[in-house]
C-alpha cells in the first residue's frame, strides 16, 4: 500500500485534522506494511537483510544490508556499471586462457575442436562437407582453402611442412621451376635409352622430337649440361666430347 499520512490540520487546534483513533490506525497501518516486508512474522524484524551467492562450484557467500556486491573484470574481462545495469566486456584479443589447458574446447555446432591433451586442433567435417581452413588476403575479398580429402578415400595420415628458411608449396597445375631438389632416376616416368661409350662416338639415337630440354643426360651416373655437355637435333644426341671406353650412357627421354 501507498504510505498513510495523518492530517495535522491547518493550524494548531482547529478541528480539522485526523482524529487521535484514526491517526493510530494509520500509523498501525503503515508499522504493519513495514514489518511485513522486512519480518519473518508480521510482528518480528529479522536481525538482518542479506542473500546468499553461489558459483558454479558450489562455493557460497552471504551478502547483508550495507555489504557491497562487486563484479569484478579480469584477465581480457571488464565490467562497467550503468545506472542499473552492470556490463561484462570480453576483449577482442583473447590470451591467457589458463583455465583451459587442460580442457577440450568445442564451438556451439561442435565443427571446431582444441584439444590441449593432444596439442590438435580440428575443423570437423559435416554431411558432404570436408573439414577445411580459409585464409585471406588483406582486404578479405579472395581466399584460399586448406581442404581435407573426402570420406571416400579414407586417408587419415601427416603433411610435414618444409624445413628451412621460406619456401613456397608445390603446386600440381601451376608452372614452377624447383631448385635444389634430388630426383632418383627410379623415380622418373621416362622412355630410357642406354648405351657404351668407346672413346670416339659422338652421336647417339633418340626420339624424334626431343630437345635439349626434354632429355636428361648422365655419364657413369654423372648429370651432363644441356647444350654445354650436348646437343638435339631431330633423332641424334650429339656430345661435345666423345665418352671414353665402357663409359656408361643413359639417356632419359621425359
Amino acid at each position: 500500500m501507498a504510505k498513510q499520512t495523518i492530517n495535522i490540520g491547518s493550524i494548531a487546534n482547529d478541528g480539522t485534522g485526523t482524529t487521535i483513533r484514526a491517526g493510530g490506525d494509520l500509523i498501525n497501518d503503515n508499522f504493519n506494511e513495514i514489518y511485513n516486508y522486512l519480518g519473518t512474522d508480521g510482528s518480528n524484524l529479522t536481525q538482518s537483510f542479506s542473500f546468499t551467492i553461489v558459483d558454479e562450484s558450489s562455493t557460497e557467500s552471504t551478502i547483508s544490508l550495507g555489504e557491497r556486491f562487486a563484479i569484478t573484470g579480469g584477465t581480457n574481462l571488464t565490467s562497467a556499471v550503468s545506472g542499473d545495469s552492470v556490463n561484462l566486456t570480453l576483449n577482442s584479443s583473447v590470451t591467457g586462457l589458463t583455465s583451459v589447458q587442460t580442457e577440450t574446447l568445442t564451438n556451439n555446432s561442435g565443427n571446431l575442436l582444441v584439444d590441449s591433451a593432444t596439442y590438435i586442433t580440428e575443423f570437423r567435417g559435416g554431411g558432404s562437407t570436408e573439414g577445411q581452413i580459409q585464409l585471406n588476403c588483406a582486404q578479405n575479398s579472395h581466399g584460399q582453402k586448406i581442404k581435407a580429402q573426402p570420406h571416400s578415400e579414407g586417408v587419415t595420415n601427416e603433411m610435414l611442412l618444409p624445413k628451412g628458411s621460406n619456401s613456397t608449396l608445390v603446386s600440381e597445375i601451376a608452372t614452377q621451376t624447383l631448385s635444389n631438389k634430388t630426383i632418383g632416376l627410379g623415380q622418373l616416368t621416362c622412355n630410357t635409352r642406354a648405351y657404351t661409350g668407346d672413346g670416339s662416338t659422338v652421336a647417339f639415337t633418340v626420339t624424334n622430337g626431343q630437345t635439349v630440354d626434354n632429355v636428361l643426360v648422365f655419364i657413369n651416373g654423372v648429370f651432363q649440361r644441356p647444350t654445354t655437355d650436348y646437343g638435339v637435333s631431330g633423332t641424334t644426341l650429339t656430345f661435345g666430347t666423345a665418352p671414353v671406353s665402357a663409359d656408361v650412357i643413359t639417356i632419359k627421354e621425359l
